[in-house]
């Protein structure tokens, strides 16, 4: 007895599938390294990730956690990685160097950045933190999030020698608060050490660096300016799927909440979903679309980055980023 074929129609449309998927071109492969630890932080680079969006744009993306020792711009140039996230001083300070990473959207519009002390520590503007002792990250005040506060600190009028700076130990959550270390600790997220204070029950008063002029990009998407010129597509496709991500992500908190965990499991959803509407309105502000940058604020970066000393003249901002992908 001869054997059982298939359905002739069926074998052809499997045929044809095989054929198309043999003829498909392989993916991109593309690293980012974050720049902190795994969390909603990076929202959007997961739900693009999670619901397919890099890989309809033939991307695959590997994303790599950072951490306290973590340099994003080192990563990118010593090529572990094309994309990363890195705030702007940083871009600026690199450029000055000599090196060529540019910004090429904004995470944050607003900067989350804040100072947060104790209710009832009597501390509810930069003023009153003269005389007081305040954690920083770094006591040598040479980090992203120093540089911020002294200028904050310098645009309100107080001497940042009144205060004495003492490092952050608990990465800048209340618990300092309670040690008698400190009065008021610097460079907190209210998209996360806010989120984590309000979710523990502590009394807490935030004070916002961008209420007082200070106004970084804090979290940028970067890459090399060579990728840019040999590979504009594919930045193209990277911007187009991560921004799609956190759009979908704005739109539906609840939803994605549980996509970081895919990255860390201990991470806890609940706190993930705080954090995630926490950050909507710093992500999208109403005025612009998401990923947006502004100039002044490059410009207000780069006036600080020079009073400080932490570049001795100015670099062509118009070298450090770009919003020809976002368009």
């Amino acid at each position: 007895m001869s054997k059982k074929i298939g359905n002739p129609i069926s074998i052809l449309i499997i045929a044809i599938a095989l054929l198309l998927n043999a003829c498909s071109p392989a993916k991109d492969k593309v690293t980012v390294q974050l720049s902190w630890f795994h969390s909603a932080e990076f929202i959007g680079f997961y739900t693009a990730d999670q619901l397919g969006y890099y890989n309809d744009e033939n991307l695959e993306v590997a994303l790599v956690a950072g951490g306290p020792e973590t340099d994003p711009i080192a990563s990118v140039f010593e090529g572990t990685s094309q994309f990363g996230v890195t705030p702007g001083d940083s871009i600026i300070r690199a450029q000055s160097a000599g090196q060529e990473p540019v910004a090429i959207s904004s995470i944050f519009r607003k900067s989350p950045l804040i100072v947060m002390a104790l209710a009832n520590s009597g501390i509810s503007t930069p003023q009153d933190l003269a005389g007081k002792t305040v954690g920083v990250v770094s006591p040598g005040l040479d980090t992203t999030w120093d540089i911020q506060f002294i200028a904050m600190l310098k645009k309100v009028g107080v001497d940042p020698a009144s205060i004495t700076f003492v490092p952050n130990e608990e990465f800048y959550s209340a618990a300092d608060l309670h040690t008698d270390r400190m009065d008021a600790t610097s460079g907190t997220f209210s998209t996360n050490e806010l989120v984590q204070a309000k979710i523990d029950g502590e009394d807490v008063v935030p004070i916002y660096y961008g209420d007082y002029g200070v106004e970084f990009y804090n979290n940028l998407i970067f890459t090399d300016a060579k990728l840019i010129s040999s590979d504009p597509e594919l930045v193209q496709r990277f911007i187009r799927a991560t921004l799609k991500g956190y759009q979908y992500a704005v739109e539906h908190p609840q939803e994605v909440a549980a996509f970081p965990l895919k990255y860390d499991e201990s991470l806890d959803v609940a706190f993930q979903q705080a954090t995630i509407e926490a950050q909507i309105p710093l992500l999208d502000t109403g005025d612009a679309q998401i990923g947006w940058m502004e100039e002044d604020i490059w410009n207000n970066t780069q006036a600080i980055l020079l009073d400080q000393g932490y570049i001795t003249s100015p670099i062509d901002l118009t070298k450090a980023y770009t919003n020809d992908f976002i368009k």
